[in-house]
């Protein structure tokens, strides 16, 4: 007896479901590994600094779970890049900005883009020391927009915004 088109379909649709769930597994896994590592690298004394948050919209730095990623509430989870947001905290005084990342797997690696930023293919499957070597690219990438900034104000050009951080400042009650 021959399988039916809805049998077909059907197996079809369950390999899709299982290959996108190990998608967003291995971005969840890459973006917690992330967020740890990279605040632990930062060497705050005083706190949580790095939390993952919605890649768009409003935010407030906190646990956001699923929701930080961009197929969080799409129902069926879809097969494609993802994107998310890590808030990262710039002052003792509470502000905060976030930084947007891509990530799509492509081959034998995991393709992370930070927005406005540079572009890095991580080897698969990833290791924790995969995930370091983002640490000081990401550090410079915000370090240098904030002193790119300065250098313009100081020389009497305000510059522009072309990375397209949002800042936001927090105040602890």
């Amino acid at each position: 007896m021959s399988e039916t088109p809805f049998e077909r379909l059907s197996q079809n649709v369950s390999r899709y479901g299982a290959l996108s769930f190990r998608n967003y597994s291995l971005v969840r896994s890459f973006a917690e590994r992330l967020r740890a590592g990279f605040c632990q690298f930062l060497g705050a004394k005083d706190g949580e600094c790095v939390y993952l948050v919605p890649h768009e919209g409003s935010f407030q730095p906190g646990p956001h779970g699923g929701a930080a990623y961009s197929v969080s509430g799409t129902g069926f989870l879809p097969l494609a890049s993802i994107s998310f947001g890590l808030a990262v905290r710039v002052s003792v005084s509470g502000d905060w900005l976030r930084v947007v990342f891509h990530c799509a797997r492509e081959g034998d690696a995991l393709s992370v883009q930070i927005e406005g930023g540079k572009r890095f293919d991580l080897v698969l499957p990833l290791e924790d020391d995969g995930v370091t070597v983002l640490f000081e690219p990401l550090y410079r990438h915000i370090y240098d927009w904030f002193d790119d900034r300065i250098s313009h104000y100081e020389h009497g050009d305000y510059g522009n915004n072309d990375i397209g951080f949002e800042i936001i400042s927090v105040k602890k009650d």
